[in-house]
């Protein structure tokens, strides 16, 4: 059995060799270095899957490494501190809550130009004390980038931790869901794209970071488990205008129903965002 070649931080000129060839990430197989911050609901399934998928993965959490359940890490992750998780690694994924993206800066700050940065979170007003860029129409992941002081591709936000956990399927299923992954750097959202396949779902090129709105809260295509051929449309017909509002009643609707700290399963949320928003 032929083993997949190792894409890493200390193989930088094979690394650019590869991507000149211009055959994308994702039709290769290569094993990558991965850092996670962030074990909550979505952390720590990607660390699961991507672990499982053959990468090398490091999750870290604000808590420190001894709090990270060994479920996390039955795939083969490891844990780590926050500042050990974006050593060496040719992608950090930042699974934290929206609000604490200036916090991670000084950390993100020291990670090579060339390492994939990929945020999956999303803005939440009564969570996240109400960012006014944001609520004067700024695309979330352009404000994300402008704390962080560098590009960053948007990937794995459209999809509620409960189908991301459950409702992964096997490549080349006629009912597997796509993700859309947004960046202005070709190369960044073609990795990402890869790492998304590699958890379970089809990844779909959904341009610029500017167009990143497209896939967030209140949209078509957020948390509404689209097949491939599905999301384009989604995307197309999202409105900046009336997202915001479709995105508080769904909130409101899940809260009033569920009260504040309860997830509700799958089924649920995906029929919910699919009524509201599409």
């Amino acid at each position: 059995m032929s083993h997949p070649r190792r894409l890493s931080c200390t193989h930088r000129y094979e690394r650019q060799r590869w991507y000149a060839t211009g055959v994308p990430f994702r039709t290769r197989s290569f094993t990558m270095k991965i850092g996670i911050l962030g074990t909550g609901n979505i952390g720590k399934t990607l660390t699961g899957r991507l672990s499982a998928a053959g990468h090398e993965v490091k999750a870290a959490n604000s808590r420190g490494p001894e709090t990270i359940e060994a479920d996390v890490l039955a795939s083969g992750g490891r844990a780590v501190t926050a500042a050990e998780a974006v050593v060496d690694v040719d992608a950090v994924i930042l699974s934290i809550p929206f609000d604490r993206i200036p916090q991670v800066a000084p950390l993100i700050a020291r990670v090579p130009a060339d390492t994939v940065v990929i945020d999956t979170s999303n803005y939440f007003p009564h969570r996240d004390n109400g960012i006014a860029a944001i609520e004067a129409g700024q695309a979330e992941s352009v404000w994300a980038a402008e704390q962080l002081g560098r590009p960053i591709t948007k990937a794995w936000n459209s999809i509620g931790a409960e189908s991301f956990a459950h409702r992964n399927k096997p490549a080349g299923s006629a009912d597997r869901i796509s993700l859309p992954v947004a960046a202005d750097s070709p190369r960044e959202r073609d990795l990402a794209m890869a790492l998304v396949e590699d958890t379970g779902f089809d990844a779909f090129d959904a341009g610029p970071l500017a167009e990143s709105w497209r896939q967030q809260p209140g949209t078509p295509a957020y948390c509404t488990d689209l097949a491939r051929q599905e999301l384009p449309d989604a995307l197309a017909a999202a409105d900046a205008a009336r997202s915001p509002k479709r995105r508080d009643l769904g909130l409101a609707v899940v809260q009033e129903r569920f009260g504040a700290d309860v997830q509700p399963d799958a089924e649920y949320l995906v029929r919910l965002n699919r009524a509201i928003s599409m």
